[in-house]
């Protein structure tokens, strides 16, 4: 359950990052175009418009570093995650052994007790369930949609006739090159009784499909017609809408796509025509336009969306395109134009790569000191050394100042700090970095354990635990490890990495000191803590402990 719950949580991130991210794609092409409208016929520019936007989702699914992130990071203890486990069958409306009364008084006496400054409010127990019910509704609506086309357009296609080369030939409206094209490239070509437009259908083997009518045009406009409708084909145009209908279907809940692909089929049309009309004399371009005015008139029947068509338009278009026509070439953006909007979408993506949360859920377990393999009983909690005016635990005479576990320290979550509602304080420290930045033995000691435990779902990863004399270290979540039990370290020896394994969504380290059976603060071995750790992980320390 509560690997479901992060699930959720971070698609529900991805979402944000690209409603936000298409928001600010469309913020710097509109007034772009407005300055270069040469950019508007860009094939290029709208393909990769959708991949920003859709780009900034998947980096909310990527891990990432909480050290460049500008949130706060999330910390649970075993506590807050069994609560988290509780509460999402009861929000789910889950049997009747999760009831909402064992979850309301959870949710309500943090929110009362915390005031918005606790690591996870309530809030967020909320809002990923919710958002995943919206978007599973949205989706099958989208979904319903597509297979309602896919069956008008199997319908339309069962009611059509595929013409053999000889029908072909006898057709007119193909000349001997494009007879040839199409018998080498094998592309099938059906005729239809339905007024519709020239269209491909399909996207991995498209159907060139036409209409009677087209027969009733000059034998020069058909050639034409035919030219733009292969000009898609051999571009794969009809692909590249195929991948904007599935951005489009998957995040159906962001209105930016929607506008990028709009202005994309727009540039295709465009495209075309100057590539049918390259080189033609004014002549052929009066009667490419007429042809686009007598498909328009023909057209009376609905066409449905997903098609690449010659004529599905409407009295705009068909007079912003006839206006394009007149021109001897489509316009060509400056060096400076292209370069800056470029620019402007990497900065784009290259900020949500930063605004990303630092989301290191951080579930804590009970490891027995004795073995690094026993796991105490779920109810059971390690004594906290904490003298009664609150300050950090007296370490030993013996003891002496320790190096720090990572070169470079940025302390996100402190020892001890806990909900009220909650009964198992923080064990350790959590401290976030990159992933595969080295991790060091604080002294030296003797290896005694290394592994990935399987007890209590994993929740530590890759572990290694270090006994210095009386006391140990316990380093958790790494992505590697460089040693094996009975090894004796120096201190500052490297001995792992930082990961995010086990119960993790962010690359951070989980590291803990302990003496025979009672955990201890780590602040009392490592010199100047509160000086590395963050404002937000010294303010809750401060509400809850008072120090």
């Amino acid at each position: 359950m509560m690997l479901a719950y992060v699930v959720l949580f971070k698609w529900m991130l991805a979402s944000v990052s690209c409603v936000l991210a298409g928001t600010l794609v469309w913020a710097v092409l509109a007034p772009a175009l407005r300055r270069w409208p040469a950019l508007l016929p860009r094939r290029a520019l709208w393909l990769a418009a959708q991949g920003v936007t859709a780009g900034a989702a998947l980096l909310a699914l990527l891990p990432h570093s909480a050290q460049h992130s500008l949130a706060p990071t999330v910390t649970l203890s075993a506590a807050e995650s069994s609560a988290i486990r509780d509460a999402l069958p009861a929000l789910a409306g889950a049997g009747p052994e999760h009831t909402s009364a064992a979850v309301a008084p959870s949710a309500s006496q943090a929110h009362a007790d915390d005031a918005g400054d606790s690591d996870l409010p309530p809030l967020p127990l909320i809002l990923p369930a919710a958002w995943s019910l919206v978007y599973a509704a949205g989706l099958a609506w989208m979904l319903a949609r597509w297979l309602r086309a896919r069956r008008v357009w199997r319908g339309l296609l069962a009611a059509s006739q595929r013409l053999s080369p000889q029908e072909l030939r006898a057709h007119g409206a193909f000349d001997a090159a494009q007879l040839t094209e199409i018998a080498s490239h094998r592309l099938a070509v059906m005729e239809t009784d339905a007024a519709i437009s020239p269209m491909l259908v399909g996207v991995r083997r498209p159907v060139l499909l036409l209409p009677r009518h087209l027969r009733g045009f000059s034998i020069e406009q058909q050639h034409m017609v035919i030219a733009h409708e292969l000009h898609h084909w051999r571009a794969r145009d009809p692909l590249c809408l195929g991948v904007a209908a599935l951005l489009q279907t998957v995040f159906w809940f962001n209105p930016a796509l929607r506008w990028m692909n709009g202005k994309m089929e727009w540039a295709l049309e465009l495209i075309c025509d100057q590539r049918v009309l390259a080189g033609r004399p004014q002549q052929q371009r009066k009667q490419y336009a007429a042809a686009l005015l007598l498909q328009w008139k023909a057209q009376t029947a609905a066409m449905p969306t997903g098609g690449v068509a010659f004529g599905g338009i409407d009295g705009a278009t068909a007079t912003a395109r006839i206006r394009q026509m007149q021109q001897a070439a489509l316009p060509v953006p400056s060096k400076a134009a292209a370069w800056s909007v470029a620019a402007l979408m990497a900065a784009v993506l290259a900020g949500g790569a930063l605004l990303q949360p630092a989301l290191a859920f951080n579930v804590d377990r009970q490891l027995a000191p004795a073995s690094m393999l026993a796991a105490p009983a779920a109810d059971t909690a390690m004594p906290v050394a904490r003298p009664a005016d609150g300050g950090a635990a007296a370490a030993s005479p013996a003891d002496q100042a320790w190096r720090n576990p990572l070169d470079k320290m940025r302390v996100t979550g402190l020892f001890g700090v806990r909900r009220s509602v909650l009964v198992t304080p923080h064990k350790g420290i959590d401290i976030a970095a990159p992933s595969g930045t080295p991790v060091h033995a604080v002294a030296d000691g003797v290896v005694v354990g290394a592994a990935q435990l399987t007890e209590n779902a994993s929740r530590y990863g890759n572990t290694v635990i270090l006994q210095h004399d009386g006391q140990r270290t316990l380093y958790a979540h790494l992505t590697s490890m460089n040693v094996k039990p009975g090894a004796i370290v120096k201190a500052g020896q490297q001995i792992g990495t930082v990961g995010e394994t086990g119960f993790a969504t962010g690359p951070h380290l989980h590291f803990e000191v302990r003496q025979d059976e009672t955990l201890i603060d780590p602040a009392t071995k490592l010199a100047n803590l509160d000086a590395v750790s963050t404002r937000h992980a010294l303010r809750v320390r401060r509400q809850q402990l008072g120090y």
